[in-house]
């Protein structure tokens, strides 16, 4: 019976998580302007040379003693990431997600750009 209740449980997490990447994924292709009236506007949007832009959002997270999160008790925290990237025709081209302890504000957009991933200031 563990057994059923361990994969059941596997199953829905993965469910869910592929869920959210079919959600994303319909959005490769659609413009600029579609997304952002969709999602609101980015917290930042970055640059990317000659490839188009990348637009940053981002969700600060609380996390309390017992590791649960909320929105109001002051603890430690960390940021989910989503970067949507632009290319050139003003599309979405493609999309990823992090989770980082640091704010927006200190992303280093070059860094960022060359290497793909995120680093501090």
């Amino acid at each position: 019976m563990k057994k059923i209740i361990f994969l059941a449980a596997i199953l829905i997490i993965h469910a869910s998580c592929s869920t959210e990447k079919k959600a994303m994924d319909t959005w490769v292709g659609k413009t600029e302007q579609s997304f952002i009236k969709s999602w609101g506007l980015p917290i930042r949007i970055l640059n990317n040379d000659k490839k188009g832009e990348i637009l940053i959002y981002a969700d600060q997270v609380y996390a309390n003693s017992n590791n649960q999160h909320s929105s109001t008790i002051a603890g430690s925290n960390y940021w989910n990431y989503m970067f949507v990237y632009i290319n050139t025709e003003g599309r979405v081209a493609s999309w990823r997600k992090e989770k980082q302890v640091f704010p927006p504000q200190q992303i280093n957009a070059g860094e960022l750009i060359s290497t793909s991933s995120l680093s501090v200031k």
